[in-house]
């Protein structure tokens, strides 16, 4: 059985194959901790120059937040969480990665954890 993630773009030139679907060995039973390893291993993410891109791991709601400069995430949920217990219900992706752009990680990190809205992504 393999997993569905789903990344968004990062700039038009990205958009081309969007929506960045990736298959991820593994079951519904894999803890999500294992599944974002393998992601950031495979270098799934497209990186940004400057190194500073912000990613919201989703599945039924927000689970990690993951960032260019950061060698880990950022748990929302312990990594242990199995798959089907937070991957989306309908088919496919079972997960998704939100860019928030070059917004601090650690500012929306602490918006999601504490349930304060976003900052906007585009900086307006």
């Amino acid at each position: 059985m393999t997993l569905v993630v789903w990344r968004d773009s990062v700039a038009a030139g990205d958009d081309a194959d969007a929506p960045h679907e990736w298959t991820v060995p593994g079951e519904r039973g894999t803890p999500i901790g294992t599944i974002v390893e393998t992601l950031l291993r495979a270098r799934y993410l497209a990186s940004i120059a400057g190194g500073r891109a912000t990613w919201i791991v989703e599945g039924v709601r927000p689970l990690a937040v993951v960032a260019q400069q950061w060698t880990t995430a950022r748990w929302l949920v312990p990594p242990e969480t199995v798959v089907a217990t937070v991957a989306r219900p309908e088919r496919p992706p079972d997960l998704q990665l939100r860019y928030w752009c070059q917004v601090d990680p650690d500012r929306v990190f602490e918006c999601l954890r504490s349930g304060a809205p976003l900052p906007d992504r585009y900086g307006r």
